[in-house]
């Protein structure tokens, strides 16, 4: 075997396996958490997604990249987003971590791009 193949090998199972799994152990801590914070009613993320209701939006959620389209609806802690080919996709909010306002439909102007 390759002497730079036992050195990736080492480096995987010394670093980025552990690191991997360090990141999994601190989601299910946040996750858990929230779930503690819901049951006792401080959960005020749905209350701020209820602003972005009926607006072109981001969200960017757990491990997934970001999410865009329409926030239709949020029900207990589900947030329904449909895209513009009118696929939905519903998002946990326990597990979003940042939301924004699509900004090429903000104040009804569309930014150039330039190519």
């Amino acid at each position: 075997m390759q002497p730079w193949l036992w050195w990736f090998l080492i480096f995987l199972l010394l670093f980025v396996i552990p690191a991997r799994m360090a990141w999994q152990r601190r989601q299910a801590k946040v996750a858990r958490r929230n779930r503690i914070r819901r049951r006792k009613g401080e959960n005020t993320m749905n209350e701020l997604v209820k602003t972005y209701i009926g607006k072109e939006v981001i969200v960017w959620a757990g491990t997934s990249s970001g999410v865009t389209g329409t926030a239709t609806r949020i029900e207990e802690n589900w947030l329904e987003v449909e895209d513009k080919d009118g696929n939905k996709q519903i998002l946990n909010t326990d597990y979003i971590s940042r939301i924004q306002e699509h900004p090429r439909n903000k104040n009804g102007r569309k930014k150039a791009v330039i190519v």
